[in-house]
């Protein structure tokens, strides 16, 4: 963490940048939502002095340096607190969407870069191959899950089992999973304790599990088989959805190209099931 990096080395630093350690370490909240040049007046240093600064710590410049604390700050500060900090609210209304609307491309770009072209295809083959495919999600994320589910059994040939809700709510649908089986567990800040029940037993049944989440700080993202990381900083909630939800339709279109003849058969047979339920639902008693 770059907080406890910067506390680590201030009794070392020079004594410019030990100004700006000890002003970063007492004012993290503002920093983090701070532009430079508001920082640099405040300390009195220049922006360079800061760039310096980061890059001293091992990071590539000041934007990297806002974004590490940004990230440890999303897991202490409420929505609430992240609205105020952030004065959203004080802009003119095109600057505020303009604002929203960068915020959003940067989780997308962000996720981008991190992604790894290996890592798709691996997941595509894994559900592919898959005797079942179960999709898992807790709180905000279950409607994420449910989403998801929907493209993937409305344009594909094959069925996916959700893993939501409480324990008593999953357990009727996590019983059958088996080690030919995938489970796509999505999980972001707070986590929910559910994961870790539901990472525990595709590990012990010997099953494939893919993890969607934001970093290493997830409590089971050492039992992946693939780690899938997706931006989801949000300047007014807890968590954007923007970058996951791009990510999973571009998974379920990877697997519609892959087997196109089959998933248009499929797709066929969906909107006539809809077709027919129309027509029924429109009759008279």
């Amino acid at each position: 963490m770059i907080l406890a990096k910067i506390k680590k080395k201030l009794p070392e630093m020079a004594p410019g940048f030990r100004k700006i350690g000890a002003y970063i370490l007492d004012h993290e909240q503002s920093v983090a939502f701070s532009s430079i040049y508001n920082i640099s007046e405040v300390i009195g240093v220049s922006n360079a002095t800061l760039v310096r600064f980061a890059k001293s710590l091992g990071l590539s410049g000041y934007q990297e340096f806002k974004r590490e604390i940004q990230e440890e700050m999303r897991y202490r500060l409420s929505p609430f607190e992240k609205v105020a900090l952030q004065e959203l609210d004080t802009l003119p209304a095109e600057k505020r969407l303009q604002k929203l609307f960068q915020n959003e491309i940067n989780n997308l770009r962000i996720t981008s870069e991190a992604m790894k072209i290996d890592d798709v295809l691996r997941i595509v083959s894994r559900i592919y191959e898959a005797r079942k495919v179960f999709a898992s999600g807790f709180g905000a994320t279950a409607h994420v899950v449910k989403a998801f589910q929907y493209a993937f059994t409305g344009s594909l040939n094959k069925e996916m089992s959700m893993v939501t809700g409480s324990v008593s709510d999953y357990s009727p649908s996590l019983k059958f999973f088996g080690k030919d089986d995938i489970m796509l567990l999505m999980t972001f800040p707070p986590y929910s304790d559910e994961v870790r029940h539901v990472a525990k037993v595709v590990k012990e049944r010997g099953g494939t599990l893919i993890l969607f989440t934001d970093s290493a700080a997830c409590p089971v993202y050492h039992l992946a088989e693939t780690v899938v990381k997706c931006s989801t900083n949000s300047l007014v909630l807890a968590n954007s959805y923007v970058s996951l939800l791009c990510t999973l339709n571009i998974i379920v279109h990877m697997l519609f190209l892959c087997s196109k003849d089959t998933s248009i058969e499929s797709m066929r047979e969906t909107i006539s099931m809809q077709e027919n339920g129309y027509i029924t639902i429109q009759e008279p008693y």
